[in-house]
């Protein structure tokens, strides 16, 4: 159990690391470039969020929502597992908008987003509305906001 709760700190320790750093190298301003602060600033306002209880709810309630996992399967890996539900999809970020539509049949399915820590969810969200999907939603807490509330995990 005590290598469990080792792993399962040194895992949020080291995913607090990578989003520092990725939000601080993101914060280098250019000239005339919006930055990807900015881009996920304007997507957050944009679209709905849940929370942990929120998600947990709707996932026990309504089967007919799709809960996308926008992680790669390597990171899915890495950070050990998924959100275990039946409603859980993995399509990784950069085949969102190919991939969607096999798994989104109607522009009224519910939708869910998510990814490690939720950084990239906004604008993951903001494309799915804007693609002309009308019940989107971005769990902001990620997997390791779910994984922190003992919550079920598949590997």
């Amino acid at each position: 159990m005590k290598n469990n709760d080792l792993f399962t700190k040194t895992l949020l320790l080291a995913a607090i690391l990578s989003t520092t750093f990725i939000l601080s190298v993101a914060k280098a301003e250019v000239p005339g470039i919006t930055t990807g602060a900015q881009l996920q600033a304007e997507a957050e306002k944009r679209t709905k969020i849940i929370n942990t209880e929120e998600l947990k709810k709707e996932l026990d309630e309504n089967l007919d929502m799709i809960l996308v996992d926008i992680r790669l399967p390597s990171e899915i890996k890495s950070m050990g597992g998924a959100i275990k539900a039946n409603q859980n999809r993995n399509i990784p970020r950069g085949w969102l908008e190919y991939r969607i539509t096999s798994a989104a049949l109607s522009k009224d399915t519910p939708i869910v987003v998510y990814c490690g820590a939720g950084i990239r969810t906004p604008m993951a969200a903001d494309t799915l509305q804007k693609m002309g999907y009308t019940n989107v939603r971005n769990y902001s807490d990620g997997y390791l906001g779910w994984k922190k509330a003992g919550l079920p995990t598949a590997q």
